[in-house]
């Protein structure tokens, strides 16, 4: 049953997501969600290095916010 659920799952947020706007709210709103996500999926594996490629990708998220000011064009 997962294996039929999950693709169905996968195909409807791709095509939701191609319809949604450029915004910007909108898109720490997507972060915010992809993180959550990413973090379950990380608890599901027994490996170290899945949680320390979670830390990357967090740090990076809450640093890029001071880092892009200075690199705007």
């Amino acid at each position: 049953m997962l294996s039929f659920l999950l693709p169905l799952a996968a195909s409807i947020v791709d095509a939701v997501l191609s319809k949604l706007p450029d915004d910007a709210e909108l898109g720490e709103k997507l972060i915010e969600i992809c993180l959550h996500i990413l973090g379950k999926a990380v608890k599901s594996t027994k490996t170290d290095m899945d949680d320390k490629l979670l830390e990357v990708v967090k740090k990076a998220l809450t640093t890029r916010e001071e880092v892009l000011p200075e690199t705007a064009v």
